[in-house]
């Protein structure tokens, strides 16, 4: 379904799962920030699909999985960002990639558009899904994920997780709800990436102001779950009023994970609106 690649670049060994032909438009998928985030947890079920179309590459980002973490950790969201573009610009050198469509979910979606800024010659298109980098009020769930490692208890995280979706109890879904949580959960008590989440996000990344995203001159797909609790529909709202060249899709019974509970609408979408 896809190949593991483990690439060196800058300072950093990064863990990419890599999926296609390399002669297809590629494709770049970015994860997004909650605790025990990566890159499988968040496209294994779209790559095998994606492929059929594109080249897709899906790298654990700086401060995830498997990808070895910057020394000395830099501190606050807009610093993160920045080594995360300079990863993803160094990967698609080294993968010999001129240039490419993201999928970016949550906070690889706020990545998304801070390499849209800074590189925009290297990009045709961007799908944002349940995107930050918007302006909205900052939800319980979302509060309740940031502070997770006050806390690191696993029935409080399997809450965190639940507050991520529409129906955790929707087994065509999630069969095996509670096996995801439980795999999630050992990776995000891992010791190494909980010193670098308790620096990511202090202070938090700042939404993008209306005059940097009015200079994005990409076209822009906003995906977003109506019911999303995390990240709430007003975020992509006001990526749709600041953005240039935007269209928003809303899907009902859907949380923060488009590329899950709506994967089925999603495909579609992203090869319609990609591909065109």
């Amino acid at each position: 379904m896809y190949e593991i690649k483990r690439i060196s670049t800058l300072k950093w060994t990064t863990k990419v799962l890599v999926a296609g032909d390399r002669k297809s438009p590629a494709v770049i998928l970015l994860h997004g920030g909650g605790p025990g985030a990566n890159a499988e947890a968040n496209w294994s079920n779209t790559m095998k699909d994606l492929s059929e179309h594109f080249y897709v590459i899906a790298p654990d980002l700086l401060g995830f999985g498997e990808t070895s973490l910057p020394e000395p950790l830099p501190a606050g969201g807009l610093a993160w960002i920045g080594l995360r573009v300079e990863q993803t610009l160094a990967l698609m050198e080294a993968l010999d990639i001129k240039d490419a469509n993201l999928v970016g979910n949550s906070m690889g979606g706020a990545l998304a558009l801070h390499l849209l800024l800074d590189a925009p010659g290297r990009f045709r298109k961007a799908v944002l899904m349940g995107s930050a980098g918007g302006q909205f009020g900052v939800t319980p769930e979302l509060m309740r994920m940031l502070s997770f490692y006050q806390d690191p208890r696993h029935p409080r995280y399997r809450e965190i997780i639940r507050s991520f979706v529409y129906d955790p109890t929707d087994t065509s879904l999630f069969p095996n709800f509670e096996g995801m949580v439980e795999q999630r959960y050992r990776e995000a008590i891992r010791e190494d990436l909980k010193r670098s989440y308790e620096t990511m996000f202090n202070p938090p990344l700042p939404p993008l102001s209306p005059s940097a995203l009015a200079s994005i001159p990409h076209e822009v797909l906003l995906v977003h779950g109506r019911q999303d609790r995390v990240v709430p529909l007003e975020g992509s709202l006001y990526l749709l009023k600041n953005l240039c060249k935007a269209e928003l899709v809303i899907y009902d019974r859907c949380g923060h994970w488009a590329q899950i509970e709506r994967w089925d609408a999603m495909r579609a979408e992203i090869s319609r609106f990609l591909l065109s």
